[in-house]
């Protein structure tokens, strides 16, 4: 199968880089394939733009070679023989065809230099290892030692070897992700061998930070409900010291869906919502909150994240925001936290004026700006400087409860507050 067709719907940009590795492979006698999730996407027609290439040659010497021609930048990764080639909007991730070794279960492997077979058959799924030739005389065809081919069209997840998930246990997580956003199902020995590495709590011998990156993947797919539903039944979440979910957890995750939807199609101009930390938040909802910062720590969560889950924790709020209470004091209470914490909040609450002050403040409150800035009050020598910053948002809540309205209105203010002083 020559899938040249395909390619030449790929961005131009992503066009010339793949040229461009054909062509210096070519006059470098270097055979260079692409290979991994871009295939499989090629294939299923789905937008993919991470270039993934594989030369049985040195990766690193080859890169020097690639990126002189385009005259871009590059990395090099010496422990794994790879490197990094930098053209934007795109970067192009070389690869020395290599075989496998894990030293124990959930260890990183050990690496071999070797050929594009052995390669693609020390990967996770067959429908991940396949490979499309970037080579003269044969550019654009299709190479599936594996059947991966035919595991697509029949809309299979099946891993290479019995041991796969033992090995790197980590592919429990990607081949929940793949199932659900495909909408496929594990191959009868896939799902046999999955169940015996959970037997064995192939989990606990990986890194909590790598099975932290798996998570964070896994929770930002397209419908993450999805798979939330198929760890729980299939893993389940004692690496995260999270009980068995229940009916309730997952009428509740609903609701979160539809909070996160709501936003995304009210506020479309806003920042995207990062979701995962939001489905996160749900999967800890019923953490208490000292538990929540030793897995936090554990886990190695960034500061920001981990900021943002354990505001999850102030649902006191909620009683405030249940009350009437003028917009400005709806903005104190709301501005401190993350939207996606808000989102949260938004989800958690069965009240409808609490759910009606966080609409209000989303759509009016959370808008509102000065006109007026610290340096125009320096600028007419408005003293004390050090009460600019309480003074300007004395302001803001002015404005937005409606007391103010004119950029003449603003200068007004700050010279009595600052003259009061």
């Amino acid at each position: 199968m020559n899938l040249k067709h395909r390619l030449f719907k790929l961005p131009l940009g992503m066009q010339k880089l793949i040229r461009a590795v054909s062509l210096c492979a070519g006059k470098n006698k270097v055979k260079a394939y692409l290979v991994g999730g871009i295939v499989r996407d090629l294939i299923l027609k789905k937008a993919n733009f991470d270039l993934d290439i594989v030369v049985e040659a040195d990766a690193i010497e080859f890169a020097k070679i690639l990126s002189s021609y385009l005259g871009v930048d590059f990395r090099r990764h010496y422990n794994f023989k790879t490197a990094t080639v930098l053209s934007l909007p795109y970067k192009i991730d070389l690869a020395s065809a290599r075989r496998e070794f894990y030293p124990y279960s959930g260890s990183l492997p050990r690496i071999e230099l070797s050929n594009l077979r052995d390669d693609l058959g020390r990967r996770d799924f067959s429908i991940n290892a396949m490979a499309l030739s970037l080579n003269k005389g044969s550019f654009a065809k299709l190479i599936d030692y594996f059947g991966g081919f035919s595991d697509l069209n029949k809309g299979v997840i099946r891993i290479l070897h019995e041991d796969s998930f033992l090995e790197d246990p980590t592919r429990l997580f990607r081949a929940i992700r793949f199932k659900e956003r495909f909408n496929f199902k594990f191959s009868p020995k896939t799902s046999r061998f999955l169940k015996q590495a959970v037997k064995k709590k192939a989990l606990s011998f990986v890194n909590e930070h790598r099975l932290r990156d798996e998570l964070v993947l896994i929770l930002s797919e397209k419908e993450p409900l999805k798979c939330i539903r198929t760890l729980n039944k299939s893993i389940g979440f004692d690496f995260l010291a999270v009980s068995e979910l229940e009916k309730s957890d997952f009428l509740f995750f609903q609701r979160l869906r539809s909070a996160v939807l709501w936003f995304s199609r009210k506020f479309p101009s806003q920042r995207k919502l990062e979701k995962w930390i939001i489905y996160l938040m749900g999967l800890f909802k019923n953490t208490p909150l000292p538990k929540l910062r030793q897995v936090l720590a554990k886990f190695g969560f960034r500061r920001g994240e981990r900021i943002r889950l354990l505001s999850s924790k102030r649902i006191r709020v909620l009683d405030k925001l249940s009350a009437k209470a003028s917009p400005s004091k709806i903005h104190k209470l709301l501005d401190p936290f993350s939207f996606e914490t808000i989102i949260f909040f938004y989800a958690l609450s069965s009240c409808k004026l609490a759910r009606k002050n966080i609409e209000d403040f989303f759509c009016k409150h959370s808008k509102v700006r000065l006109k007026i800035k610290g340096g125009m009050l320096a600028h007419l020598g408005l003293l004390p400087q050090a009460m600019y910053a309480k003074v300007l948002k004395k302001i803001l809540y002015k404005k937005i409860d409606g007391k103010i309205t004119s950029k003449s209105d603003e200068f007004r203010e700050a010279k009595r507050h600052l003259r009061s002083n």
